[in-house]
């Protein structure tokens, strides 16, 4: 299995990455440029360069280009983000232990967030937001909160520019192919595992595969499951909530899916009938291996104790450094960002997920990403968001142990002992890791 820690930075390095893509259906050439009812920051009119680097979250320079530096040089004349490509030693954690110059911003994700915070890097937003009474009620809940909650003293160390998604992507042949009808946006892991057990068979010499369940740490994500408990500090893995992710894993397992499908199976062999995977790796893999796949998506399956929740959301956060001598016009730009509405057209419109309420910001989802055309793209707001689980600077010293309980269940554990050994890797290199920084 590949372990989630290599996985995320994957993923999300397509998910910025395909901008290169995304861009071509428009040619940067998108106008930000109507009247904007938001309420941003005003700053110093002198002119300044913004550094901007990613952390954990790979990032393209077109991206930054298209969704960063071009519209905030619009709003801000004399603001200019600059993007900074991360070199093999010059990563946020080095340049920050070597005590170099440190990055203007940040972009990162929800899982690298609370590491991020234990660097002390980001700087607390509140003031100056309220300063210039920027409304943050006009944001999702679940990517405000989620930052809002790593704040040990109320701070606000961050605010969503977008978020991702995990979906189902199917080929519509093969379905077509046995006459089974095609995953819709209403179903419940009962329903998918039944679908999954008609799909997965033999026909001229060809084996086909029904799913593909990916890694425990994101089905556990899209139930809320947090790996580490807040109050003890330690791994978590033998709740009911993580029993149960397993138990539906292992339902997998014994229908024949194991741990070694993978997207080739899906795109270029083309007998893996469902493929879920975050919405900006699949654009980013179909855009360089799909070819003449004949595909289409569907909203992830509810839990039937959470029937309101369907596939974890990854928000993409921008931090404004702490440090920073231009942290007037840092807040700023990520104020704009994030809160104007015509800013997170153009991201809805290039197949991200908009941090705002707005209904006509979501219908605008995917028009001007040429792949999505003709897509089931209203399955990606089927479901409201859900509330991203608890997190921590060491999480990640706990995905080993995680990654060892789908393997186990392969192995033919029952469930209780391969989460029972989990947990105790996974705390066993919690310790070993605080033991280190003391």
């Amino acid at each position: 299995m590949i372990s989630f820690r290599k996985k995320m930075v994957g993923a999300v390095s397509l998910v910025l990455l395909i901008a290169t893509m995304a861009s071509c259906s428009s040619a940067n050439k998108d106008p930000v440029n109507r009247m904007d009812p938001s309420k941003t920051l005003e700053t110093n009119s002198e002119p300044v360069t913004l550094k901007l680097m990613w952390f954990n979250t790979l990032v393209a320079k077109e991206a930054v280009e298209q969704f960063i530096s071009v519209p905030v040089k619009q709003r801000y004349p004399h603001i200019t983000v600059e993007f900074v490509d991360v070199k093999p030693g010059a990563s946020l954690p080095d340049l920050i232990s070597t005590g170099q110059s440190l990055p203007d911003l940040v972009i990162t994700d929800y899982s690298n967030l609370s590491t991020a915070i234990d660097l002390k890097y980001p700087s607390d937003l509140n003031e100056a937001l309220r300063a210039s009474k920027v409304d943050l009620n006009v944001l999702e809940a679940s990517p405000l909160e989620g930052v809002r909650a790593l704040g040990a003293k109320g701070e606000l160390y961050g605010l969503p520019l977008y978020m991702d998604k995990y979906m189902m992507f199917y080929n519509k042949d093969i379905f077509e192919q046995f006459a089974i009808p095609a995953p819709t946006t209403d179903m419940s892991y009962t329903d998918l595992i039944a679908l999954v057990k008609r799909l997965t068979r033999s026909e001229g010499g060809i084996k086909y595969l029904g799913y593909r369940w990916g890694d425990l740490y994101t089905f556990g994500s899209q139930l809320g499951l947090p790996v580490i408990n807040a109050k003890t500090g330690k791994a978590d893995l033998q709740s009911d909530g993580w029993k149960r992710a397993l138990s539906l894993m292992k339902e997998m397992v014994d229908l024949g899916i194991d741990n070694k499908i993978t997207h080739e199976h899906f795109f270029k062999e083309k007998r893996l009938a469902i493929y879920p995977q975050w919405m900006g790796a699949a654009y980013g893999l179909i855009a360089q291996e799909g070819g003449a796949l004949n595909w289409d998506m569907a909203a992830m399956p509810y839990s039937s104790n959470q029937p309101l929740t369907s596939g974890p959301t990854k928000p993409i956060y921008l931090l404004a450094s702490a440090a920073g001598k231009h942290k007037e016009q840092a807040i700023a730009a990520i104020s704009y960002l994030v809160t104007s509405p015509d800013v997170q057209t153009l991201l809805s419109q290039h197949g991200r997920i908009s941090v705002l309420k707005d209904k006509s910001i979501q219908q605008q989802f995917g028009t001007k990403l040429q792949l999505l055309q003709g897509k089931n793209t209203s399955a990606v707001f089927k479901y409201p968001f859900g509330k991203l689980p608890n997190t921590t600077a060491y999480e990640s010293q706990a995905w080993d142990g995680l990654d060892m309980a789908p393997i186990a269940i392969i192995e033919g554990a029952d469930v209780n002992t391969a989460l029972r050994k989990a947990e105790e890797k996974a705390n066993k290199d919690i310790d070993t890791y605080l033991s280190s920084r003391k």
